[in-house]
């Protein structure tokens, strides 16, 4: 017997349970009977609320970069150094909990560039206050102007991630550059 919920509710259960799928198995393994079985709901639910499963892929996403940008603006808005700051951002855990090997292999595949694109916007959309705030105190720190911290985060930030999609950027070597950038020797 289903269990009557409110359509939001109802809603986030279903995207919950894909991001829980996806970061098992990726995406592309998994398919909406898994999604709706897991949810217990029908199948014609998810098509209510999703028009295809790239659409889920996308709400699964939405929901990781919230998340991100959030975490983010929490650390730039902290106590410490812009140096500190970065460092706390950069920890594999923060990143691993999100975006898992199974669902950026399936994100880097070229038939997914679209979904990789828009990935790539959701994520500078989140992120880009606290990443600005960060790279502003950092150039301010060093009795640098700040004033293309705009421009300079959003080419660093797109950069990582186009090269990323190669399999050429780790989180280490992303950090890495950032420092090279923001925290010169």
């Amino acid at each position: 017997m289903r269990v009557v919920k409110k359509p939001e509710e109802r809603k986030a259960e279903m995207v919950a349970a894909a991001a829980r799928l996806f970061a098992q198995q990726g995406f592309v393994r998994t398919t909406v009977a898994e999604i709706v079985s897991t949810v217990d709901v029908a199948k014609g639910l998810f098509y209510y609320y999703f028009t295809t499963k790239d659409d889920m892929v996308k709400a699964v996403i939405e929901g990781y970069c919230c998340y991100l940008g959030t975490t983010a603006q929490q650390i730039a808005d902290g106590e410490g150094t812009a140096e500190e700051k970065f460092d706390r951002l950069m920890v594999p855990e923060l990143w691993e909990k999100c975006f898992t090997s199974a669902m950026t292999a399936d994100l880097c595949l070229p038939q997914h560039a679209a979904l990789y694109s828009d990935m790539c916007d959701r994520v500078y959309a989140h992120m880009r206050p606290a990443l600005e705030s960060m790279a502003a105190q950092a150039l301010r720190e060093q009795g640098k102007d700040d004033k293309n911290v705009q421009q300079l985060v959003g080419i660093t930030l797109y950069g990582i991630l186009m090269t990323a999609r190669r399999s050429e950027m780790t989180l280490e070597d992303a950090s890495r550059m950032i420092k090279m950038i923001l925290f010169p020797a």
